[in-house]
């Protein structure tokens, strides 16, 4: 062997060492198939555990899976639970996770991860924060677009063809009334409705349906920061009913906000 072809021969090996990821395998390619975000705590982990028992393979994501306790357990109990990384904020690792689930069919892509910020440090009248606003945005809206964006292929593959927002109340002009603790938050979920709103123009024609539902007010940490008092739902009891809307789905459907209660929330 000369110089020249053993290192032709050890540029393809390191080629192949570091080439992109083998696509990942659902446990049961029969069953449907759901991606969600923010799957480590709250609501999302109850729609992780509601879709898991209905015999969904469910790719649950989260920041940092390590610490994710339960997920881990619900994964651990239930091989058709796949746990993987994602920042929605980050377009690398969306990148990087569309790449390994390339060619899998998605049937329901779920944009649940979101991000209330800090409600009275930052994100108040006289003391309104650039840096914190950019990462509402980016968590709230941006990263459930990009997302979208990286795994429409795969959801246009699949039998059911769904993509979900998961807006807000706060989101509303109509039913804001006084409430202005929370100036990005309630500005993100009413960018993101119009954000989902064009989307499902865009991907009708591709059989692909846009819905915006919101889980109502859950006894979850989020809820906990933004100071609410009133009654509660708990994630189980959201994860239930919105389970149950998106099984109902279809493309005749308007597109328009939807609360857990089935009810329109008023733009």
């Amino acid at each position: 062997m000369n110089m020249k072809t053993f290192r032709y021969g050890f540029v393809l090996l390191l080629a192949l060492a570091v080439s992109p990821l083998q696509a990942a395998k659902v446990q049961d390619p029969a069953s449907p198939t759901i991606l969600l975000t923010g799957s480590n705590r709250g609501v999302g982990l109850a729609l992780a555990e509601e879709y898991a028992a209905k015999g969904w393979n469910v790719i649950a994501t989260c920041r940092t899976p390590s610490k994710a306790k339960e997920l881990q357990a619900l994964a651990a109990a239930n091989p058709k639970v796949l746990v993987e990384q994602l920042d929605v904020t980050d377009l690398k690792e969306i990148s990087t996770l569309a790449e390994k689930y390339s060619g899998v069919p998605v049937d329901v892509l779920f944009n649940n991860a979101g991000w209330l910020g800090e409600p009275v440090s930052k994100q108040q009248f006289g003391n309104l924060d650039e840096d914190m606003f950019l990462e509402v945005m980016k968590t709230n809206v941006y990263g459930p677009l990009k997302l979208s964006e990286a795994f429409v292929d795969n959801v246009a593959a699949s039998q059911q063809k769904k993509i979900i927002g998961m807006t807000s109340g706060l989101g509303s002009l109509t039913l804001m009334g006084r409430m202005s603790r929370f100036y990005y938050y309630q500005m993100s979920k009413a960018a993101l409705n119009m954000g989902m709103r064009a989307m499902r123009n865009d991907l009708q024609s591709r059989g692909i349906i846009v819905a915006l539902l919101a889980p109502g007010m859950v006894d979850t940490d989020l809820l906990a920061a933004s100071g609410y008092k009133g009654k509660s739902l708990m994630p189980a009891e959201s994860a239930t009913s919105l389970y149950a809307l998106v099984a109902g789905l279809t493309l005749e459907d308007k597109g328009v906000p939807v609360n857990v209660d089935g009810k329109t929330i008023p733009w």
